[in-house]
C-alpha cells in the first residue's frame, strides 16, 4: 500500500526508485481472504490484490523470496538472508506480524496450525483433506470464525473463546449473542470463557483439555489467538520498541530514515493489527518521506466488515463499555433475533461514536460514512425501521 501511494505521489522513476523486499514467493494478496482457501482450489494469485503487471506498469521493482534479516541504520543498508546487500534513503518496515501462539501444553503437536501467510492456509487445507473428523479452532475472533466457517469438510467443528463472548474487540453482549446463535449447528459448538491447558496426544494432535476439566476430540487445531508483531530486527538494530515499532506522530521510528506502516506500528502505545490502519498509516508515511508535509496520523477508528462464519458483520468505533464507562454516551439500539439482525449506534456530543451492524449491510454507506461525525438520534432512529422480509 505504501509503495503505491509513493508511486502516486511521485511518478517519475528517475526521481524515485521503489524496491519492496518480500519473505514470500508472492505478490501483495489479501491475508483476509486465507479461510477460503482451507476448502477451495484457491491459490495465492487468486488472492492478488494487484492485477498482472501492476507492479511493472508502475516502475516497481518487487524482491520475492528477499526476506530481510538485519538493519543497519548508521549505514543506511539492509540485508537479506540470501545475502543481498541494499542501500536506501527512506526505509519503511512494514513486515507485519506472526500469529500469537499462547502459553498451551504440547502446542508443538503435528495437527496444531496458525494462518498469517498463504503457506500457513495450504498447508492447513492438505492436512483438513486427509481426513481430519474433529477441528478445534482456539480463538473466537473475526479470522477464527471466519476459519470455522470454512471447515465445512470436517463433520465436527468446535470454537473455544477465552473471553465470555464472540468478537470480543468487536461485539457486545447482545449482538455476540445473536452471533452466537447463528453460528452454532449440527455442524458447528461454540464454547465461551474457558482457557484451553493443553493439547493432548504423542506425536499428533488428538484432542485438547479445558480448564473446567472437560476433553473435547481433535485431529487438527487452529490456533487464532490474536497477533505478535515482528519486531526482533527492529529491537537488534537499535530502533525503539514496545509491543511495536514505537513512532511519532508522522509515523517516523526513532531513526529519522525509518518508517513504519502495518502491523508494526505502535502509536501512543496502540497496535492495531488491522487493515484500516495500514490503509491510514500508508497515504502518511509516502506524504512524509517525499517531505509533502508533515502530515500527521491520527489515531485510526478501529472498523471491521467481514463475513463472519458467512454472516455480515461491521464493527466501527466505540462499541463497547467497560462498567461506569458509558457516562455522557446516547445508545439507540434494535435487535432481531427472528430476523438474524441487530444493529446499535452510539453517539456522543453529537457525533457518531461507533455502530454495530449485524445481519444486514443495508445501514453500511451510512455507517462508514457518517462514523465520526455530527449525527444526530433523529437521524439514526429511521435507520431502524426495517422492512420484514
Amino acid at each position: 500500500m505504501t509503495a503505491s501511494k509513493l508511486r502516486q505521489l511521485e511518478r517519475d522513476p528517475s526521481r524515485l526508485e521503489v524496491e519492496i523486499y518480500s519473505r514470500e514467493p508472492y505478490e501483495y494478496y489479501s491475508r483476509v481472504r486465507l479461510p477460503e482457501v482451507i476448502t477451495s482450489r484457491l491459490d495465492a494469485g487468486d488472492l492478488e490484490i494487484y492485477k498482472p503487471g501492476w507492479y511493472a506498469d508502475r516502475r516497481i521493482n518487487v524482491f520475492k523470496n528477499q526476506e530481510v534479516a538485519r538493519l543497519d541504520p548508521a549505514r543506511r543498508k539492509i540485508f537479506t538472508r540470501k545475502g543481498t546487500e541494499v542501500s536506501y534513503d527512506a526505509l519503511v518496515l512494514a513486515m507485519g506480524a506472526d500469529s500469537y501462539r499462547p502459553p498451551i501444553g504440547n502446542i508443538d503437536l503435528d495437527g496444531v496450525f496458525t494462518i498469517r501467510e498463504y503457506g500457513d492456509a495450504d498447508s492447513l487445507r492438505s492436512y483438513v483433506t486427509a481426513g481430519t473428523r474433529h477441528a478445534v479452532v482456539i480463538g473466537g475472533g473475526l479470522l477464527g470464525l471466519e476459519a470455522a466457517h470454512y471447515l465445512q469438510s470436517v463433520p465436527s467443528v468446535t470454537v473455544v473463546e477465552l473471553f465470555p463472548r464472540l468478537l470480543p474487540r468487536q461485539l457486545d453482549e447482545t449482538g455476540s449473542a445473536l452471533l452466537r446463535k447463528l453460528v452454532e449447528g449440527d455442524h458447528c459448538q461454540v464454547i465461551l470463557g474457558v482457557q484451553v491447558l493443553t493439547l493432548v496426544g504423542e506425536r499428533q494432535v488428538t484432542g485438547l483439555r479445558l480448564a473446567d476439566g472437560r476433553e473435547i476430540p481433535a485431529e487438527t487445531v487452529l490456533i487464532s489467538a490474536g497477533i505478535s508483531p515482528r519486531i526482533d530486527m527492529a529491537r537488534v538494530a537499535g530502533l525503539s520498541v514496545r509491543r511495536g515499532i514505537v513512532v511519532d506522530e508522522n509515523l517516523r521510528s526513532s531513526d529519522p530514515h525509518i518508517w513504519v506502516a502495518g502491523d508494526l506500528v505502535d502509536f501512543q502505545g496502540v497496535v492495531w493489527g488491522i487493515i484500516p490502519a495500514a490503509m491510514d498509516h500508508a497515504p502518511v508515511v509516502a506524504a512524509n518521506i517525499l517531505g509533502r508535509g508533515p502530515v500527521a496520523y491520527r489515531q485510526t477508528i478501529p472498523q471491521n466488515t467481514l463475513k463472519a462464519a458467512g454472516i455480515s458483520v461491521t464493527s466501527i468505533g466505540k462499541v463497547i463499555f467497560e462498567p461506569g464507562e458509558d457516562a455522557g454516551f446516547e445508545v439507540v439500539q434494535k435487535l432481531d433475533e427472528p430476523g438474524r439482525r441487530y444493529e446499535k449506534y452510539v453517539l456522543k456530543d453529537g457525533v457518531l461514536a461507533g455502530c454495530i451492524l449485524l445481519g444486514s449491510r443495508d445501514n453500511y454507506a451510512f455507517a462508514t460514512q457518517r462514523a465520526g461525525k455530527p449525527v444526530s438520534r433523529e437521524e439514526v432512529l429511521p435507520r431502524l425501521e426495517w422492512r420484514k422480509n
